[in-house]
């Protein structure tokens, strides 16, 4: 479940406009084998993605995995809806973002790309677990530390 993913469509005039979307870790959701929605939250207004969309909605979405080294495309086509029962089914709970409509995507073909040249790279809640045993140590260490400058003050102070 990745918080974020690239997401590319096409203009009238042909050229493509390549967005990042992002929200809550798996905001992309699975409605069914052949089916993904998101619900689309309030971003910076202009709107190119959901024009390009209504002219033609054929839509392409990169997924990158940075962590594993994992990149997945996604060519599908979109229907935009503003049925607020859908929108609910894709909101994720305790985001505080507002939507403005389900973006729903029928997938027409996907590929688990080539893995070579994919940086590592890792979000601070994927850092969290690694880091933990070294800020542990380190508040230790600090501890530890402490208590023998303590020890050294009484004992000069002797």
């Amino acid at each position: 479940m990745r918080d974020g993913f690239y997401q590319a469509t096409v203009s009238a005039t042909g050229w493509p406009y390549v967005q990042f979307r992002g929200g809550p870790r798996g905001f992309l959701k699975m409605l069914d084998d052949q089916t993904l929605g998101y619900a689309d939250y309030r971003g910076n207004r202009q709107y190119i993605s959901t024009g390009n969309l209504a002219d033609n909605d054929r839509i392409s979405l990169i997924l990158m995995d940075y962590p594993n080294s994992a990149r997945l495309k996604i060519l599908g086509r979109v229907r935009i809806s503003d049925d607020p029962d859908l929108i609910s089914r894709l909101m994720d709970e305790g985001y505080k973002a507002r939507p403005e409509r389900a973006v729903v995507i029928t997938v027409e073909g996907f590929d688990w790309n080539c893995p070579q040249h994919i940086p590592v790279r890792l979000t601070m809640e994927e850092l969290d677990p690694i880091l933990a045993p070294f800020q542990q140590e380190l508040a230790d260490l600090r501890s530890e530390n402490a208590a023998l400058k303590a020890r050294l003050d009484a004992a000069q102070s002797l």
